[in-house]
């Protein structure tokens, strides 16, 4: 994969307390992006959220993390030393008011304009099908009948897609609000496809959540009716057959086989030259090499 471009979110803390209606404690930083405390982070400052001192000592190992939203009780705990380590926004319910945050900051963000279009005279865009402003293709990219190429979509050469697919849509992440009201969470990332990838019928492709890619690797040949969330990575070569599901931020390593009906659980891995067997439920990582089965997905031989 050749070196993408950054997704950068530019906001002051100061901004992001104004959307709650609520004052911050420290330094007003520059932050350039919204992410949680046990990710890797592609952003230099960003700002997420915890709840108990034990996430919050997990935050201060994660060097991205700048600022953190806290609940009083939390904060009411900590050192001086720990609450001079971040800036702080305190409020009751810091999940609820994280993800209030960054969608109030999503709303004002203009990435779409910063995206760069690129659409090679090679390229077949079929009948009804649909490229957005703001996509990149490579050559001899192929896009069947009534498909969607959402905006800061990058595919690269020799790609197939089918007819009603849509690749870079909106991912589905829920948030309770305090009332216990579930609400979509907005989508800021991209989504990156590779060379001599092959994408079939009515498969959706998410764009990632806060930062960085949804990624798609090189020689990805991806069956009818399939499902990829926001995050997950699919290594070189891997194999995903008809109504295989990949929850978001499941990582599936090169030369895998997902079988037909099988599903990833979020943020579990599926090691390299693995097979998935079909209507396989995998809950845990899974080997390189291993061949699992059943639901949960058990090694077999």
């Amino acid at each position: 994969m050749n070196q993408l471009p950054k997704v950068i979110i530019n906001v002051k803390l100061s901004q992001v307390a104004s959307y709650l209606d609520v004052p911050f404690m420290g330094e007003d930083l520059d932050l350039d992006g919204f992410n949680l405390t046990n990710r890797d982070i592609e952003a230099d400052c960003v700002i997420s959220y915890c709840a108990t001192e034990k996430y919050f000592h997990q935050a201060q190992k994660n060097s991205k993390v700048k600022a953190l939203i806290i609940p009083p009780n939390l904060y009411n705990i900590l050192s001086d030393e720990d609450k001079n380590s971040f800036s702080l926004i305190v409020v009751e319910e810091p999940e609820w008011a994280f993800y209030c945050a960054f969608i109030e900051t999503a709303k004002r963000l203009s990435l779409k304009s910063s995206y760069v279009s690129s659409i090679p005279g090679d390229v077949i865009i079929s009948k009804g099908a649909v490229v957005e402003d703001g996509v990149m293709l490579g050559h001899n990219v192929v896009i069947g009948s009534n498909s969607v190429i959402k905006a800061g979509s990058i595919i690269g050469n020799n790609v197939t897609i089918g007819n009603c697919s849509v690749i870079g849509g909106e991912g589905f992440q829920l948030i309770k609000d305090d009332k216990g009201m579930s609400h979509a969470i907005p989508h800021v990332g991209r989504t990156y496809i590779g060379d001599n990838v092959f994408i079939g019928d009515n498969t959706t492709i998410s764009k990632s959540l806060f930062e960085g890619y949804t990624v798609v690797e090189n020689n990805v040949k991806i069956d009818n009716h399939c499902h990829v969330a926001h995050n997950c990575y699919i290594g070189s070569n891997s194999v995903l057959t008809a109504n295989v599901t990949l929850f978001g931020s499941s990582i599936i390593g090169k030369n895998v086989w997902l079988s037909p009906c099988s599903s990833v659980m979020n943020r579990v891995k599926v090691g390299d030259n693995a097979m998935v067997c079909a209507s396989t439920f995998v809950m845990r990582n899974v080997k390189p090499g291993d061949k699992v089965f059943g639901i949960p997905a058990n090694k077999i031989d």
